[in-house]
């Protein structure tokens, strides 16, 4: 699963080239034509534009300031258009070009600033277009601005109605492949990308990073004693009362079963230990209460730390997998943080 605002980058890079490319063969195309026309001016301009544009492609897919690329790209791009409008020497079929302003802003730039971008070059273009065309009977050119007003501001509601539908899906459906259904939590994907982003700020910044890796006790037991809807209820109490514990950037997932991991920005080991001693201690004050009675849960945990136990997540996850495997043989309701025998408590 990728990140919601990488998947967007790659979208809007996509337009970008596309648009690009376009760009560049029209520019190369009207050049000439201008030029024949005797607009040299403007042929001067689209020559320059289509040369850009190709300079643009070159780079594009290397850059990391995609938007400030994109700005650079735009307010010429439509500068250009509403000059063109405003020629002599240009048809009249040249507005048709303004109309493709709202979607352009919208696709390349977002909600905000597509709006915000919109109003503003399609308002310009259609006043180039009036001072251009205004004559002596002014009702038949106040029909025609305002049919291109009217036919503007709809694409421009379209466009918005389209980029603000395609952004709420994709967040509910990121939110839908990184979150576990059952307790509500991150799932395994969702703490394979927080991970990546912590791992690069913890070795930029020279802070600790720890995982802890959390094992239900006697979890077959309570679904062959109780049925798996008790096993259910019990998974989520525990993701709940563990998730009252933890700091606002530390981040409890599921990974499957009856399996949970803690990511621990900015924790060394002994602080990973103590906050799971707490979460140990506060699973066990609180069982689960059931219609007639109260059913005791308790955990066992190994713990593992960026850089002394591994540097990816899968080995960070293996060394304390069998740290909370050592706990659990030591008579579980275990915190273990070095390879060593832990204390013992009760079950």
């Amino acid at each position: 699963m990728t990140d919601p605002l990488m998947h967007t980058e790659r979208h809007r890079s996509q337009v970008l080239k596309a648009l690009l490319w376009i760009t560049l063969i029209g520019g190369l195309f009207f050049s000439v034509v201008n030029a024949l026309n005797g607009n040299n001016l403007l042929a001067a301009l689209e020559l320059t534009y289509g040369a850009i544009s190709a300079y643009m492609l070159r780079i594009i897919d290397r850059t990391h300031r995609l938007q400030l690329l994109t700005t650079i790209y735009l307010v010429p791009f439509f500068s250009i258009m509403i000059l063109a409008i405003g020629q002599t020497e240009t048809i009249f079929a040249v507005f048709a070009w303004i109309q493709t302003i709202p979607i352009i802003c919208y696709m390349l730039l977002g909600v905000r600033l597509g709006m915000l971008s919109s109003v503003v070059f399609v308002s310009i273009g259609l006043w180039a277009f009036s001072q251009r065309y205004w004559a002596g009977n002014w009702l038949p050119n106040l029909e025609i601005v305002t049919n291109l007003g009217l036919a503007s501001l709809l694409i421009m509601a379209l466009a918005h109605i389209y980029e603000r539908s395609r952004l709420i899906n994709e967040k509910r459906l990121t939110e839908l492949a990184t979150t576990d259904a059952l307790t509500g939590l991150a799932n395994r994907v969702k703490l394979a990308e927080v991970f990546e982003r912590e791992r690069a700020h913890a070795l930029r910044n020279a802070t600790p990073l720890s995982l802890v890796f959390l094992d239900v006790d006697h979890f077959k037991q309570i679904n062959d004693r109780f049925g798996h809807e008790v096993g259910d209820r019990a998974l989520t109490h525990f993701a709940k009362t563990l998730s009252q514990r933890l700091r606002v950037n530390d981040l409890l997932c599921r990974l499957g079963g009856e399996e949970f991991a803690v990511l621990l920005p900015s924790s060394t080991t002994q602080l990973a230990h103590n906050i799971a001693e707490n979460l140990r201690e506060r699973l066990a004050q609180e069982p689960l209460g059931l219609n007639d009675e109260v059913l005791p849960m308790t955990l066992s945990a190994g713990i593992a730390e960026l850089g002394k136990d591994g540097q990816t997540l899968d080995e960070l996850l293996l060394t304390a997998d069998q740290r909370t495997y050592a706990a659990k043989r030591a008579g579980r309701n275990q915190v273990v943080a070095w390879d060593e025998q832990p204390a013992l408590h009760q079950a």
